[in-house]
């Protein structure tokens, strides 16, 4: 169009008027801040203009500054979450052997409700103190304990100094995207870490390659958008607008690159690790693990589990970076294996040990958290929660070899001391914890998920289908509701029970155990527990993956022992039965309603969701709709949208995926390599069968 028919369009010609006049109001704002603002922040907006920033991420970047300081002035220590249907703790979980109602953040809670306001001494160290000092305490000060974890924001001079902007073509606002760095490393890098996070940020900072690429910073936004809940679309993956789209399409550009290069990097191996979290938030769980095979096989390539014979002489960083990638990867396929009870990919840890934290502090590097209205910085404990993390996961990856068979061999019953070691090994684990992983001491995010974890550990072993308990829901007697959840052990647990009460040779061993049904019961209990207290101090609302494997694992749990104490009470229930019932309705609402909340930000918590509340008994749905204040089920043209995404994303290849769940889940071990790639994929399978058959509660004309 020229110039000629601009002028003489009208319609055009007021457009451009608009453009213009939209232009300069933004010129307009941007000079009277200059002009008004405190010397500092005018000078920290003078450099922005100095540095290429438009005037368009200069405004928002003043907006947004605004905004969150106006947040600030909420007082978030008297922010807190109670439970749903019921507040008290269940008197069930209130043991005398319960570590957990010792730890500080309980004792905080039951001080809040006592007194409120009360303003206890601080720890931590000042805001101004130079980060290379150490005299903070292992135990953090209040903040941590009487405000949630997303209220915090990880302070990190490298982030404020980095320019992500070079790193992708999905948007020049470096405000934005250093927002979302910090989202992602306060979320969920503590948990999965891929890489050393200030080797990464220093190497974007410098345009250097070593630690940093395009890939890996595409991939990471991509994470950090399911967590940053300013974007209120997040989870929804399959929208060409959303921003978690568009640096997921540049990542996978990037990758399709960097393949037909030829050569992996260990940025790309950090990078696989990344896309395939993003792809299991997504629910593409099979295809995400085609990033952790290639990933798992640039390292063989790479010889990056070995130790170099000139390992001695690398560059000390080089050496140190290639180290941490080792061990992040090997625990990654570790966890993912255990969790999708296949055997291991990688059969023995890295060859270079974990260095000792005295020694070599910045191996592992610190996130240092900011809480609102405090003047103290607070260290997570970063090292000490990555090292104890990686010495689990090395446990986890024996267990699958156990249970799974070691890469390329069959699988085959464990001996009955071979899980009576692995045991003795998480009790000798768990003993040895530092204080900052204590049960007395914990209160982040990952430190409760270890704990967590743990437990979850021992009570799937010990019920695994192998040591003869098929289901650690099977009913039990109605005039006992505390045992409920465990069955009457067969004659092979009671074999491995003496093992368990007995000193093994050549393991570490503990107190004297009790019975396995009692031991059963005390992990039960504690993994509740810990649950419970994650939610009454950080609640469910923020991006947690594994807080979503926990809350689908205790409800389905909680489910059954509902419908086997329905059965076994032939007569009306007693109090203590009614007691018992309530208590656990109320976990089972409190469950629900965590992965209603976890499904605000990806899509997996949504699916896993819907067909959780599908298992429930109407009288449990009612309460869900009374006291979680969640919406009604969906109309079934969504419900048959959803179960069509769901098949398209987790396809079954295999013809006995397509028998009965349960038959799947009962199969004897197969043999062979095709039929042993389909055991792994069991659960998967089954979980979604169960799915695609539910049919959300509608209207009958609806369909």
């Amino acid at each position: 169009m020229g110039p000629s028919v601009l002028l003489s369009d009208p319609v055009a010609l007021k457009r451009r008027f608009v453009d213009l006049e939209d232009k300069v109001n933004i010129y307009e704002q941007v000079y009277a801040i200059l002009r008004s603002r405190p010397q500092h922040e005018a000078n920290s907006v003078f450099k922005r203009i100095r540095t290429g920033d438009d005037p368009q991420s200069i405004l928002r970047h003043v907006e947004h500054g605004d905004l969150l300081l106006q947040l600030r002035v909420v007082p978030e220590s008297r922010y807190r979450y109670e439970f749903p249907f019921m507040s008290p703790l269940p008197a069930r979980l209130q043991t005398q052997d319960n570590p957990y109602l010792g730890s500080l953040i309980y004792e905080w809670e039951v001080e809040r409700r006592r007194s409120p306001v009360r303003s206890p001494k601080r720890r931590g160290k000042q805001l101004e103190t130079d980060r290379s000092a150490s005299e903070e305490s292992t135990t953090p000060g209040p903040g941590p304990y009487v405000k949630p974890f997303h209220a915090a924001e990880v302070h990190d001079p490298l982030i404020d100094s980095a320019e992500p902007s070079k790193w992708t073509d999905v948007t020049t606002d470096n405000t934005l995207l250093r927002s979302l760095l910090r989202s992602y490393f306060l979320h969920e890098y503590q948990w999965f870490s891929a890489f050393q996070k200030e080797y990464f940020l220093s190497d974007m900072i410098a345009d250097r390659r070593q630690f940093c690429s395009p890939l890996l910073v595409n991939a990471v936004l991509a994470l950090a958008c399911h967590s940053y809940r300013e974007l209120t679309d997040r989870a929804e993956f399959w929208n060409p607008r959303t921003l978690g789209y568009g640096f997921l399409t540049e990542a996978k550009r990037h990758w399709e690159l960097e393949q037909a290069g030829g050569r992996g990097k260990l940025t790309t191996i950090q990078a696989a690790i990344i896309l395939n979290i993003v792809y299991n938030l997504n629910a593409m769980v099979k295809l995400g693990w085609q990033y952790t095979l290639q990933a798992i096989d640039m390292a063989h390539k790479m010889k990056l589990f070995k130790k170099p014979e000139n390992w001695e002489t690398l560059n000390p960083r080089l050496r140190a970076g290639r180290d941490f990638t080792a061990w992040s990867l090997f625990g990654w396929q570790s966890h993912c294996t255990y969790t999708l009870f296949e055997k291991p990919l990688v059969d023995d840890p890295p060859e270079v040990p974990l260095p000792a934290i005295t020694a070599d502090p910045s191996w592992y590097g610190e996130v240092w958290l900011k809480y609102p209205l405090e003047k103290i910085l607070y260290p997570s404990h970063f090292a000490e929660f990555y090292k104890a993390n990686t010495e689990f996961r090395v446990i986890l990856n024996d267990i699958s070899k156990t249970f799974h068979g070691e890469a390329g061999q069959s699988r085959s019953p464990p001996a009955e001391s071979k899980i009576a070691a692995l045991y003795w090994r998480l009790q000798a684990w768990y003993a040895a914890l530092p204080e900052s992983l204590s049960p007395r001491t914990i209160v982040f995010t990952a430190q409760m998920k270890l704990h967590m974890h743990y437990h979850h550990a021992i009570v799937t072993m010990l019920q695994s289908p192998m040591t003869g308990v098929s289901d650690i829901t099977s009913s039990a007697p109605a005039a006992s509701p505390a045992s409920v959840a465990f069955p009457a052990p067969s004659q092979n647990v009671l074999a491995i029970s003496s093992l368990l009460n007995s000193d093994p040779p050549s393991e570490p061993t503990g107190p004297p155990l009790p019975p396995l049904q009692a031991t059963f019961s005390l992990h039960r209990t504690q993994y509740e527990t810990l649950l419970r207290l994650y939610y009454l101090r950080h609640g469910f609302e923020a991006l947690d993956v594994f807080i979503m494997v926990s809350l689908m694992t205790l409800a389905f749990i909680t489910t059954k022992e509902l419908e086997d104490t329905r059965l076994s009470s032939a007569q009306p229930p007693s109090e203590e039965q009614k007691a018992h019932i309530d208590s656990l309705r109320a976990t089972l609402v409190l469950c629900t309603r965590g992965l209603y909340d976890q499904g605000k930000s990806y899509y997996l918590s949504q699916t896993i969701f819907r067909l959780v509340r599908s298992g429930m008994h109407v009288d449990e749905k009612e309460l869900l709709r009374e006291y979680a204040s969640l919406p009604d089920e969906e109309d079934s043209a969504d419900a048959k949208m959803r179960e069509e995404l769901a098949q398209r994303l987790w396809p079954h290849p295999h013809p006995q995926a397509q028998n009965d769940g349960q038959e799947d889940v009962e199969t004897e071990h197969a043999s062979g390599p095709a039929a042993q790639e389909q055991e792994g994929w069991k659960v998967l399978d089954v979980l979604l069968k169960k799915y695609g058959e539910v049919r959300m509660e509608a209207p009958e004309s609806g369909d």
